[in-house]
């Protein structure tokens, strides 16, 4: 199964305003975690499930940033930057 990486309306806004060599940063942790999910590579990324009214999204860490995102079948839904 090949996932593909989709913004939200505001993550895309949230993702173009990032200095060039964050969103370099993100889209590679990005990449990462698509090649984990095609099985591609065994290095497990930092992502973690939220609990509590949040169950379901999931953080993938990336230095100082977390980016909040949910899997539907085959695609990542970027919700967010933090």
């Amino acid at each position: 199964m090949s996932y593909r990486i989709s913004f939200t309306r505001s993550s895309k806004r949230q993702h173009e305003k990032l200095d060039t060599a964050v969103k370099n940063r993100i889209d590679k942790s990005f990449r990462q975690l698509v090649d984990y999910y095609d099985g591609k590579t065994s290095k497990e990324p930092d992502v973690k499930s939220l609990s509590g009214k949040y169950n379901g999204i999931l953080r993938l860490r990336v230095g100082d940033y977390r980016i909040i995102f949910q899997v539907r079948g085959d695609e990542f839904l970027i919700l967010g930057f933090r």
